[in-house]
C-alpha cells in the first residue's frame, strides 16, 4: 500500500512537472514567433530606405516631388489601420501575417524593376498597407501572448523591431556596395524576409487560438473605450516626439550647435542606439519598476534630455541630451500598447489597432508640425513644448492609471 502510493505521488509530480516544462516550451515558442514577425517589421520597411536615391535618380525628382512620391507609403499605411484588427479577428495574425510578407515582398522586387512613375506611386501605396500589416498584427499577437505567459514582453519585441530596422538597413547598403544590381539587392531583401517569417512564425497565434480571458476569438468588446482613445491621444504625442529625432535632430546639431553636416547624423545614432539598447532590456525593468513607474520615469528622462540639448549650448551635451531622449522613450510606447489590453471590456484587436492609428498620425503629421512651429517660435523653443507635451504624458499617467496585475496561464 505504501509502495503503490508513494509510487503513485512521485507520477503524479512528474506529470506536474512535465506541465510545467510544456508551459515554459509553449511561451518560449510564441515568444520567438512574434520575435521574428517584429523583426521582420522593423527590416522590411528600413531595407527599402537605401533604394531611396536610386529612385530618385530613376525617375529624376526633385526633393518636393520625392517627398510626394514617398508620402504614398504613408497614406497606404494609414488606410489599412482600420482593417487590421478586423481581419486580424477573421482570419488570425499568423495567416495575415503570411499575407503581409508576401505582398511587402514581392513591392520590395517591384520597387527596383519598375519604370513608370505612377506604378511606383501605387507600388509604394501597396508597400505602406503591407508594411503596417505586418506591424500592426505584430502588436497585436504581442498583447494576446503577453496576457497568456503572464509576464511583460513588450518592450523586448518593439526592441527586435528596432533591431530589424538596423539589419534590413546593413544588409540591402553592404549588398549594394558589395557591387549587387538593384534588382538582385532586392530580390535577396525579399527572399530574407519570407525566410525569416516562414521559418520563425510558425507558432504565431491564429484565430482559433487566439481567445483570452474576458474575450470571445471574435475580438468583441468595445473599441472607443475613452481610456484607449486617451492612450491613443498619448502615443501620438510620443511618436511626435520620435519623428522629431528622426527628422529634426541633425537639423539642430546643423543650425544650432554648428556641427558639420556629414556629422549631425550622430544626433540621431545617438537617439536610436538608446532606444535599441533599453528596449531590449525593457522587460526586465519594467518587471523591476512596474508599468506605471516605468512610464512617468520614461517620460522625466526624456524632459531632462531635451531640457540638456537646448539649455547648454554644446554638441556633446546635446547628444547626451537625445541619447537621454532615446533612453526614456524606448518602453513608453510597447507599455502604453500593453497597457491597452488590460482595460476591461475591450477587444484586443480593436483597441491595438485604434492606438496604433492614432498614434501613427504623429509620424505623419509630426515633421510638419514642428517645421511649422520651429518657422515661428524658432527650433529650440520647438523641442521645449515637445518637452512639455510628454511631461504631460507622464502626468496623465500617474494620475490615470493603476498598476494592472498581469493575468496567469491556466
Amino acid at each position: 500500500m505504501l509502495i503503490r502510493a508513494a509510487a503513485g505521488a512521485a507520477a503524479d509530480t512528474a506529470l506536474r512537472s512535465e506541465k510545467v516544462v510544456m508551459d515554459k516550451k509553449r511561451a518560449g515558442q510564441l515568444i520567438n514567433a512574434n520575435r521574428a514577425s517584429f523583426l521582420v517589421a522593423g527590416g522590411g520597411i528600413a531595407a527599402w530606405a537605401p533604394m531611396i536615391p536610386y529612385v530618385q535618380e530613376r525617375f529624376a525628382l526633385d526633393p518636393q516631388q520625392l517627398g510626394l512620391l514617398l508620402l504614398c507609403i504613408g497614406i497606404g499605411s494609414f488606410c489599412s489601420m482600420p482593417l487590421t484588427g478586423f481581419l486580424a479577428s477573421r482570419l488570425g495574425c499568423r495567416t495575415l501575417i503570411y499575407s503581409g510578407v508576401c505582398v511587402l515582398s514581392a513591392c520590395l522586387i517591384a520597387i527596383t524593376l519598375v519604370q513608370q512613375i505612377y506604378v511606383m506611386a501605387a507600388v509604394l501605396f501597396i508597400f505602406g498597407i503591407s508594411s503596417v500589416i505586418l506591424d500592426v498584427t505584430s502588436n497585436i499577437n504581442a498583447a494576446r501572448v503577453e496576457l497568456m505567459v503572464g509576464r511583460p514582453i513588450m518592450s523586448g519585441l518593439h526592441g527586435l523591431y528596432s533591431v530589424g530596422g538596423f539589419a534590413g538597413s546593413l544588409s540591402v547598403t553592404f549588398a549594394l556596395s558589395a557591387g549587387s544590381a538593384l534588382p538582385v539587392t532586392g530580390c535577396i531583401a525579399a527572399a530574407l524576409c519570407l525566410a525569416v517569417v516562414f521559418a520563425g512564425c510558425r507558432h504565431v497565434l491564429t484565430a482559433a487560438n487566439a481567445a483570452v480571458e474576458g474575450e470571445s476569438a471574435d475580438g468583441t468588446g468595445r473599441a472607443l473605450h475613452p481610456l484607449v482613445l486617451l492612450i491613443g491621444v498619448l502615443c501620438f504625442i510620443m511618436f511626435m516626439t520620435e519623428g522629431s529625432m528622426l527628422d529634426w535632430s541633425g537639423v539642430f546639431l546643423n543650425k544650432e550647435r554648428g556641427v558639420s553636416i556629414e556629422h549631425a547624423g550622430y544626433g540621431y545614432a545617438a537617439f536610436a542606439i538608446a532606444m535599441t539598447i533599453f528596449r531590449l532590456t525593457g522587460d526586465k525593468i519594467v518587471s523591476m519598476l512596474g508599468r506605471r513607474r516605468t512610464l512617468c520615469t520614461g517620460t522625466l528622462l526624456i524632459f531632462c534630455g531635451y531640457s540638456l540639448a537646448v539649455m547648454i549650448p554644446h554638441p556633446l551635451t546635446t547628444l547626451c541630451g537625445f541619447f537621454m531622449i532615446g533612453m526614456g522613450a524606448s518602453n513608453v510606447v510597447p507599455q502604453l500598447i500593453s497597457y491597452t489590453v488590460s482595460i476591461k471590456s475591450v477587444s484586443i484587436n480593436a483597441a491595438v489597432t485604434v492606438v496604433n492609428a492614432i498614434g501613427f498620425t504623429g509620424i505623419l503629421c509630426g515633421p510638419a508640425l514642428i517645421g511649422f512651429a520651429a518657422q515661428h517660435i524658432g527650433l529650440p523653443q520647438t523641442f521645449m513644448v515637445m518637452s512639455a507635451f510628454v511631461l504631460m504624458v507622464g502626468i496623465i499617467v500617474f494620475t490615470v492609471m493603476r498598476p494592472v496585475k498581469h493575468k496567469t496561464a491556466a
